[in-house]
């Protein structure tokens, strides 16, 4: 993923959820992490290739007393890695919902 991907998928993010700091899940390199947003950093602020992967997303522990920030390098994301954090899942974990068909 590149960072400008990456933006444009957090912006869809932010809006469906009305604020800069959403609730993300990212799967990278066999990983998935949960967390708020706390911000986006570039390779250099006057950017010159736009198709840079290069980046961070820096996620932390939603809750009271936020825990430890978790560093994702934009470019070890997949096109699909970076999405909203589905409203059932808790920050301590992963409740499952079940739906009658």
């Amino acid at each position: 993923m590149t960072f400008d991907q990456c933006q444009a998928v957090l912006a869809r993010i932010r809006h469906r959820q009305g604020t800069d700091h959403p609730l993300v899940r990212v799967a990278t390199s066999g990983v998935i992490v949960h967390g708020r947003l706390a911000r986006t950093d570039t390779d250099r602020p006057p950017r010159i290739n736009f198709r840079s992967p290069y980046g961070l997303l820096v996620l932390e522990q939603p809750g009271l007393v936020p825990g430890p920030l978790t560093f994702v390098q934009i470019a070890t994301i997949p096109d699909d890695g970076l999405q909203e954090l589905p409203s059932n899942e808790e920050a301590d974990g992963i409740s499952f919902s079940y739906t009658k068909r």
